[in-house]
């Protein structure tokens, strides 16, 4: 489960999502309320952060397996990046 650290004392959790596989990675651009996760099976998701609706995902294949590299940024022009 993904632990907010407590050194952020002005923001607050609304609310809490169980996800299938664990997250390793993630980026937020509070610009356009989007977060990026990758997790540990190579998926990469795009998520809007107040309904948690699912933008774009990016499966695994046989290319890259179960390794990905880490995400670069979430830009908050329309750019995302992933190497």
């Amino acid at each position: 489960m993904l632990r907010f650290p407590t050194c952020f004392p002005s923001f607050r959790v609304v609310g809490e999502k169980q996800l299938p596989q664990e997250i390793i990675f993630l980026v937020w651009s509070p610009k356009r309320d989007l977060i990026a996760l990758a997790n540990t099976t190579g998926e990469v998701l795009l998520h809007r952060l107040a309904s948690f609706q699912r933008v774009w995902s990016f499966p695994p294949n046989e290319n890259t397996g179960k390794e990905f590299w880490p995400l670069l940024s979430l830009i908050p022009r329309k750019l995302f990046c992933v190497m």
